[in-house]
């Protein structure tokens, strides 16, 4: 069971990660391999599977609950996921001693899953996660964050002339 801030429980007692200190000593599940989108997904995706010990496909949620049990795999690794696919597991693995976020690092909340596009890392340990997101996050090709304030700032400017020519017609 896991609940945002608590200790994850399994059957009523405690459950903690386990993992290996190394990505190079790993066992990475993903649902599959053509979940990832041809490009810089699928190559990151690639680089993932050369530098793990053995990638491992078809697990589903259960991937994620035996890294949270610490019973064998050390890392999941996915993509094109919607919030009803991992919303339910952050706080079982991360109440197990795990970190579970985005590909460049963020956490995965609600109100960011478009920008997270449900990439979702999941590991049992934070040495684990910081090395994948060195992979994985590393010359991402999104928006910057300056790119986004700058679009948000156009939107802005757009609605404040709108309004100000509504405002400056003159009344009759």
């Amino acid at each position: 069971l896991g609940v945002v801030g608590k200790v994850t429980t399994l059957n009523g007692k405690p459950i903690t990660t386990a993992g290996c200190s190394e990505l190079k000593e790993s066992m990475m599940y993903a649902t599959t391999p053509h979940m990832f989108a041809e490009g810089e997904e699928s190559d990151k995706f690639k680089q993932m599977c050369h530098v793990v010990k053995r990638p491992l496909y078809g697990a589903d949620c259960y991937a994620y609950a035996i890294v949270a049990s610490g019973f064998g795999a050390d890392i999941v690794v996915e993509a094109d996921l919607g919030l009803y696919d991992y919303c339910a597991l952050v706080p079982v693995l991360e109440g197990a001693g795990g970190v579970m976020t985005d590909w460049c690092g963020r956490r995965l909340t609600l109100s960011n899953h478009e920008t997270s596009k449900g990439r979702v890392i999941a590991c049992a340990n934070a040495g684990l996660h910081k090395e994948a997101i060195a992979i994985l996050g590393k010359s991402w090709t999104r928006p910057s964050y300056v790119s986004s304030i700058i679009k948000d700032g156009i939107w802005y400017l757009a609605v404040g002339i709108g309004i100000g020519i509504a405002l400056a017609k003159p009344k009759k």
